[in-house]
């Protein structure tokens, strides 16, 4: 097996997960006005591409049980490339809805097959590098949103920018997916009964993964809102308070793998919640614009940090043969963390208390802080 080579086709997993979400989701108001739906009608798809991702991240630790890992990642990405397509081809608004379901099913079982991966490619280089490949997925992030934004500026139509999304996306699956780590390590009967799962590592991890999504969706969904709305900012500076937390988590994925080689993961979980906590609360309470949009950043230097860490320890902290499925149950949290966290701050932000919505996940995040020495049964394979 050539290392290098397949922690390249892994990563690039990361970054079609992160270009096909962003390229999608940045064109909310093109999906509205080609479909003629209002905001309850996309947030009401939204929390169902929540919920039936949970669904695609279990099916992906059956067949990652049941054949492999490289098997359950690569028939994600093709789902998500599908989901990519059959959304940009909707004629009506129900086809659209069964279109974000096929989307939700590769959304979560990608989520999980992906995080599978990574752990294995760490474990063959024997150091950490899991939050490196999160960065992928924030680079790719950061180009869907670019790519939605000129194919608007320029006029593309919809369908035609979601099926060339779609075409790269399968494109690039079905070369990289040659590279992955096809290992088997079968536990017959532990994805359908799940009575020998380690449960508590499950918990423990999935308990900081629910935290982190849970902020960061409320981010994602209502920072720009809070600029304008709360702060007086202009239509062309409240998108910068999401740019900020984006960049923000590039500087802690590209670097965090190195400090966690230095110091340790629980030291580094402890310092970028703590940093998170600061950051909310200058969100909190920033009198202008620019003071916020600081804030944001730091908050994104550090919570950013916490999801890769969080699957890195709990691959080193349950048996290898129970690795795949635990991965796919604790994703799980991912999506209860988006919905609570979108629901919650979302409440607070239509009872027009936009500043104190982000209390919410600055009461929540310091949680971690109660379970970051659980992180030290991956330092010995992270360094």
């Amino acid at each position: 097996m050539d290392v290098r080579r397949t922690r390249i086709a892994v990563a690039s997993g990361f970054f079609l997960q992160g270009l096909v979400f962003a390229a999608i989701v940045t064109q909310a108001p093109r999906i509205k006005d080609r479909f003629d739906i209002g905001d309850g009608g996309l947030t009401g798809i939204l929390v169902l591409v929540a919920a039936v991702s949970g669904v695609g991240s279990v099916l992906a630790g059956i067949i990652a049980e049941r054949r492999s890992s490289a098997v359950a990642f690569r028939i994600a990405l093709l789902t998500i490339g599908l989901g990519a397509l059959v959304v940009g081809l909707a004629p009506t608004a129900p086809a659209l809805v069964a279109a974000f379901m096929v989307y939700g099913l590769g959304v979560g079982a990608v989520d999980a097959g992906m995080n599978m991966q990574g752990v294995r490619v760490q474990e063959a280089y024997g150091r950490s590098i899991m939050a490196s490949f999160h960065g992928m997925w924030s680079v790719g992030g950061i180009l869907g949103a670019l790519y939605a934004a000129g194919v608007a500026e320029v006029g593309v139509p919809f369908p035609l920018s979601l099926v060339l999304v779609a075409a790269v996306t399968g494109t690039v699956a079905i070369v990289s997916g040659r590279h992955f780590i096809d290992a088997r390590e079968r536990d017959p009967g532990l994805s359908a009964a799940g009575l020998q799962l380690p449960w508590r590592p499950v918990l423990v991890f999935g308990l900081v993964v629910l935290v982190f999504y849970a902020a960061d969706t409320g981010i994602l969904t209502w920072s720009s809102v809070y600029l304008e709305d709360a702060l007086d900012a202009s239509t062309s500076v409240a998108p910068l308070a999401y740019g900020a937390y984006q960049g923000g988590a590039l500087v802690s994925r590209f670097g965090g793998d190195l400090l966690v080689r230095r110091i340790g993961a629980a030291a580094v979980v402890a310092i970028g919640t703590s940093t998170g906590i600061v950051g909310l609360g200058v969100v909190v309470t920033s009198p202008a614009p620019a003071v916020a949009i600081i804030g944001f950043f730091v908050v994104g230097l550090g919570l950013a940090i916490l999801a890769p860490l969080s699957f890195a320890a709990l691959a080193a902290a349950v048996p290898p043969a129970a690795r795949d499925v635990a991965i796919a149950r604790m994703n799980i949290a991912n999506y209860l963390g988006a919905i609570a966290g979108g629901g919650l701050i979302g409440a607070a932000a239509s009872a027009d208390h936009l500043r104190w919505a982000f209390v919410i996940p600055l009461v929540t995040v310091p949680v971690v802080l109660l379970v970051a020495r659980s992180f030290r049964a991956g330092d010995a394979a992270s360094v």
